[in-house]
């Protein structure tokens, strides 16, 4: 790991004495990037043996190549992809990540693109069903992987000899929610390599000049003591708005309090209070959790209260409010909002206009005090890592679990800290406490698997109940728990069938 904040020379040195080479690279013993070495710290604390990558380094496969499917969208076209070097931060890392993979392992990345996720979803399907094995590794949107790794379009990880999913480097939050029954069958995973875990995370962003000249206490400090709550958000919005056109009438080029949308903005908001409607039981098997109701209805009346103050601007539905437009960025950018619910994908594109005043950056706020920490959503367009079934071969399974395996590690200790490190905490942040609200962000990532499959409808229907100017959620989550206990159960038996 090669990130200014969370590693010092002397341990670099100390863990290359200690260990031994693998075909990861120099096999050092990396520190947690959730912890940060403290100055006299000794390195028995600070060497953690979950982020060393041990492949055997006697590994060599002369030369065979690897055919990598990926989608070529909005946040994740530069990825996996980079010809040379000399294009840029990000572009630079990939391209080595890239080279020290095949240079690991003696194999040639080959990379297929399609441009839409269904599509990708539909060429896997096609590809196993009909025993094509041409390509290897498949890399799309989680919403449209889940499915095809049900059918049975994947291999499952778990049974392949290279990759082991207990690393850091790989995202664990998101291993919990794709291993299944009581075999702990995992069929997807992720890892650094999928930019978009980073670009995908939302956040709240807000205008550090206007709550300094409104005389509003510092949001850091309300983020740190554990206020920074759903009733706080709309106590700063109310009575923000400013008919700044003059026309007498709520629009679109007044000034308003929080900015946000009605579509993709929604789904974090059960995520960030906790909520959890599918899950896995003590049994690995995926069930319908009714224990949340009563949370469900306390957010659901929450959130509703923010979209409906006058203090509010919402953007409507999709394409205003969807990934690769940016609508709320842009409006925020031009100062006319108090903060904005978005994404750092939105940030890094309209980083320029941002720079023109003093902004921050602090998590989706808790559903109240008494939430224990902050939950940070991972919109479902993440990028999936699988092995296609097709691949009948076990020696080339296992070439292809070590590919899995030292891109993850590679990600991880090369393209995470040019985004992160660079892009992120360097060109974006302005001030030290977004530095630290930055890591606290990452370390709270949260996946979730009705979000992600949008199973029985549920994604949709909160997208258009929870803005909405009549809220009737307790019924429909009772609604909810039937035909949804039905679709999982089917899943389970088909999970069951796999090996």
């Amino acid at each position: 790991m090669r990130s200014p904040l969370f590693k010092v020379l002397a341990l670099m040195l100390a863990a290359l004495m200690l260990l031994p080479m693998t075909a990861c690279g120099t096999g050092e013993s990396t520190t947690d990037t959730t912890a940060p070495v403290t100055q006299g710290q000794a390195e028995s604390e600070t060497q953690n043996l979950d982020y060393v990558c041990e492949l055997p380094e006697e590994l060599d496969y002369k030369g065979a190549e690897v055919n990598i499917l990926y989608v070529k969208k909005s946040g994740r076209e530069d990825e996996l992809i980079s010809e040379e070097l000399g294009h840029g931060i990000i572009s630079d890392a990939v391209y080595e990540r890239n080279l020290a993979v095949e240079t690991d392992l003696g194999v040639e990345l080959a990379f297929f693109d399609q441009t839409d996720d269904a599509m990708a979803q539909s060429a896997i399907n096609t590809a196993v069903r009909s025993g094509d094995d041409t390509l290897d590794i498949f890399s799309i949107g989680t919403y449209c992987a889940v499915s095809p790794a049900i059918s049975g379009s994947y291999l499952n990880l778990n049974n392949l000899e290279y990759i082991d999913l207990s690393k850091h480097y790989w995202t664990q939050d998101y291993n919990n929610m794709m291993t299944f029954t009581a075999d702990k069958k995992q069929f997807l995973a992720t890892s650094p390599a999928a930019l978009s875990l980073f670009r995908l995370t939302y956040l709240t962003i807000f205008n550090r000049d206007l709550f300094t000249e409104r005389k509003i206490p510092d949001l850091y400090e309300t983020v740190a003591n554990g206020d920074w709550t759903y009733e706080y958000q709309l106590s700063l919005i109310e009575d923000t708005w400013v008919d700044s056109d003059g026309n007498g009438k709520v629009s679109k080029d007044d000034f308003y309090g929080f900015i946000t949308g009605t579509c993709i903005s929604v789904d974090a908001y059960c995520v960030s209070a906790n909520i959890h409607l599918v899950v896995t039981d003590e049994d690995g098997y995926l069930a319908y959790d009714n224990s949340k109701f009563d949370n469900l209805v306390d957010m659901a009346e929450k959130v509703n209260a923010l979209y409906n103050n006058q203090g509010t601007y919402a953007f409507l539905g999709q394409p205003e409010d969807d990934i690769g437009h940016h609508y709320i960025i842009e409006k925020f950018a031009e100062g006319q909002g108090l903060m904005a619910t978005t994404q750092f994908l939105s940030i890094e594109t309209h980083i320029g206009p941002l720079s023109e005043f003093s902004y921050g950056i602090v998590p989706m706020p808790k559903l109240s005090k008494e939430q224990a920490e902050y939950h940070t959503y991972v919109q479902d367009q993440v990028s999936s890592f699988g092995i296609s079934a097709a691949i009948g071969n076990e020696d080339r399974q296992s070439m292809l679990s070590a590919v899995m395996e030292s891109m993850a590690y590679h990600s991880n200790e090369i393209v995470r800290p040019a985004y992160y490190d660079s892009a992120l905490s360097l060109r974006f942040m302005q001030d030290p406490q977004s530095r630290d609200i930055l890591g606290t962000m990452f370390e709270t990532i949260a996946f979730d698997y009705c979000y992600v499959t949008g199973i029985g409808s549920i994604r949709e229907t909160l997208r258009s109940m929870l803005p909405s100017k009549k809220l009737a959620i307790a019924s429909r989550a009772k609604s909810w728990e039937r035909t949804v206990n039905k679709l999982l159960e089917k899943d389970n038996q088909s999970l069951d069938k796999l090996p």
